[in-house]
């Protein structure tokens, strides 16, 4: 665990090599998902000046003068956190560069994309790094000095046997480091007034102000449907307004850092293109506070097809985290033909190979599970397909040599 976290943060790696050779560098996540944390350890081991942005006074003087605010540091780094309230730094920050282009200057946090906010001059293109911090994995819960890497495990034929069944609170929970020591209604109290906050200010900030008070519904719309494919028209009916006014809250949304997204896997961009993608909100544990759904829910027969909705989001989100470190980098897809064929994800890796990955929230499984891995193998018989059905039990096989049967916590405790 690096110095002083009390979770260890798996993407560090990538940010300290990043100090050593980029000028800029970017922390993007939403709020409250420890950039701020994670920023100040890292300023900890080298010569900084560390200033927030949500401190008015120091706002005051980086909107008077931008030239002197992006000087202060001196031969130091200068972390600013919450860069996006101040969209006309970007400017002075590149010219700064210009002048100077030694690694690790700057490192800039924020939770919105610096790029989509309303006032940035400059992409910084060729001059900065930009990485995304997740809601807690599982394995930067469990507080392990190994960063997880499932497909890297998968890929390399891994030993297979016994791990521990999936344990619902763990999905209910989520990875918000804030609520991780919360009692489950407190958490729930938690997730309402996040939800509540990020609505009625920071969406309203972002655009300048005369933001409509649609967001929060939009939330609780996607959490209501989990892990789905989006139709704007029926959200457009759903929350009362105009079709092109949904895209502009969801882009919003997808600013803010709180939504993932999954695009439809196809041979061509065209054909990905085409199709709908998958959209959920960042977290599994915001879903359910958002959806009133609990662990004993879960239990319930009422409750048990959200709950495989849950779980499904689940995998997506550690995967989306462990991306970010992995040595087997990937994109994610999800793919769904109109024959009725889908698959829940689907992991391209940069040499072609193919991830296909159905998750089932049964404990035991039967030939059915994995039919539509059968399917998508049988139509890209060009490709080198690997098959992964998750369950939520205990125990991992591999069949034909191909296809893998694994629990769900082996996606952190390879």
């Amino acid at each position: 665990m690096e110095p002083g976290a009390v979770y260890p943060r798996h993407v560090w790696r990538s940010l300290s090599e990043a100090l050593t050779d980029t000028p800029v560098v970017i922390l993007q996540g939403a709020r409250q998902v420890g950039k701020s944390t994670l920023a100040n350890q890292l300023a900890a081991d080298r010569p900084a000046v560390v200033v927030t942005l949500d401190d008015p006074g120091v706002l005051a003087v980086a909107e008077s003068d931008p030239s002197y605010f992006v000087s202060q540091a001196g031969d130091g780094m200068l972390v600013i956190d919450e860069a996006q309230r101040a969209p006309g730094l970007i400017l002075p920050l590149k010219a700064a560069v210009d002048r100077d282009r030694r690694p690790g200057r700057f490192l800039l946090t924020g939770s919105a994309d610096l790029l989509q906010v309303k006032g940035v001059g400059d992409s910084l293109a060729g001059r900065a790094e930009t990485f995304e911090l997740q809601p807690l994995s599982q394995g930067e819960l469990g507080r392990r000095s190994t960063p997880e890497d499932f497909v890297s495990w998968l890929l390399a034929e891994p030993v297979l046997g016994e791990f521990d069944p999936l344990d619902t609170a763990s999905v209910v929970r989520g990875g918000y480091p804030e609520v991780q020591t919360r009692l489950p209604r407190r958490a729930r109290d938690w997730f309402a007034s996040y939800a509540g906050r990020l609505s009625d200010h920071d969406a309203r900030e972002l655009h300048g102000g005369g933001y409509a008070d649609h967001l929060r519904a939009l939330l609780a719309i996607l959490a209501a449907g989990g892990q789905q494919e989006i139709v704007r028209a029926r959200l457009a009916r759903d929350l009362d307004i105009a079709e092109n006014t949904v895209d502009v809250y969801l882009r919003t949304a997808a600013t803010m850092r709180l939504v993932l997204t999954l695009p439809s896997w196809g041979r061509s961009l065209r054909g990905r293109v085409a199709r709908r993608p998958k959209t959920s909100l960042n977290d599994t544990g915001f879903t359910a506070a958002l959806a009133g759904f609990t662990e004993a829910h879960a239990l319930s027969l009422g409750g048990r097809e959200y709950y495989g909705v849950l779980v499904e989001q689940f995998v997506t989100t550690q995967l989306h985290a462990q991306n970010g470190w992995s040595d087997q980098p990937y994109r994610m897809f999800h793919y769904r033909e109109t024959d009725g064929l889908e698959v829940d994800i689907v992991l391209e890796l940069a040499d072609g190979r193919l991830v296909a990955i159905e998750v089932k929230s049964a404990s035991e499984l039967t030939p059915r599970a994995w039919r539509n891995l059968e399917r998508f193998r049988e139509r890209f018989a060009d490709r080198e397909v690997v098959g992964v059905c998750f369950h939520t039990g205990s125990r991992a096989w591999r069949v034909r040599g191909w296809l893998n049967l694994l629990p769900v916590t082996s996606l952190w405790q390879h």
